[in-house]
């Protein structure tokens, strides 16, 4: 069987963090997480469930730059380096794997991958919205069921241990793509795979998400006009609003309940 490891950058990502470590250690071997400065509460919930054994990695960025790509092309490296799994997922704190026409836990489906020299992608179905939320749950997944069917998105790539080092690529920003020459190298849609995106958890979240979100795109060396124009138009919205928001200022009107199968987490917060 394969070793299969998850890795994230994060920043103040109180309110999901438990949430998602929880539900992808039950997937994957091990988690890596970049945290760039976080000041609310979410190393200190990470290392409550470090103290429990759990085989999670935390390493510090203390650098002020948003370089995304370079940041997780360095997390790839030192993940392999340091634990040799054979594949790695990048995948944002706010994005699940889920495989939602299997009965199997996603992870069977994984350990069914060569490992070799091929790339492989991963595509989103849903995002979901805080609608109808279930206040009682704090577990995400649970809380938060109503979800939207995904447009204009591009797929998620996984990295193989062999690729990696045969080849030396970088991620691109976004964790979208691994920039090489890929030549005649096989590529395949994981289409049994999908993430599942929780971008907003609430209106008060949503705000901070934005404003910092559209600073750091502006703050990037290598901005262009046009990227991350979801969030610059968001962003005039609560500009132009006394740094207000309408939950119909998010959503996409079409939303529908989609609750995730995850029943194959036998703990969670």
């Amino acid at each position: 069987m394969s070793t299969v490891y998850c890795l994230c950058m994060i920043k103040n990502e109180a309110d999901i963090i438990e949430s998602y470590l929880r539900y992808h250690l039950h997937i994957f071997d091990g988690i890596v997480i970049l945290d760039n400065g976080s000041t609310d509460r979410t190393m200190e919930i990470i290392s409550l469930m470090q103290k429990e054994g759990l085989p999670i990695e935390v390493k510090e960025d203390d650098s002020l730059a948003f370089a995304q790509g370079d940041k997780t092309t360095e997390l790839i490296d030192y993940t392999f380096k340091h634990f040799a799994p054979d594949l790695i997922f990048p995948l944002d704190v706010d994005e699940f794997l889920t495989a939602p026409a299997s009965p199997e836990n996603p992870r069977r489906l994984i350990d069914r991958l060569q490992t070799g020299k091929k790339i492989y992608y991963l595509e989103q179905d849903y995002t979901y919205f805080p609608v109808h939320i279930n206040e009682k749950e704090l577990f995400i997944p649970r809380r938060i069921t109503y979800a939207s069917p995904i447009k204009d998105y591009w797929p998620k790539v996984v990295v193989s241990r062999e690729i990696w080092e045969s080849y030396s690529p970088v991620i691109s920003g976004g964790n979208h793509d691994l920039l090489f020459d890929k030549g005649d190298l096989e590529q395949e849609i994981l289409a049994p795979l999908k993430i599942r995106h929780f971008p907003y958890r609430s209106l008060e979240q949503a705000k901070s998400k934005i404003a910092v979100g559209w600073i750091n795109t502006l703050a990037s060396y290598s901005y262009n006009v046009g990227h991350n124009y979801h969030w610059q138009a968001l962003f005039e919205i609560i500009k132009h609003n006394n740094f207000n928001l309408r939950l119909e200022d998010i959503l996409e009107h079409n939303e529908e309940h989609v609750p995730m199968n995850f029943f194959f987490v036998t703990r969670w917060i």
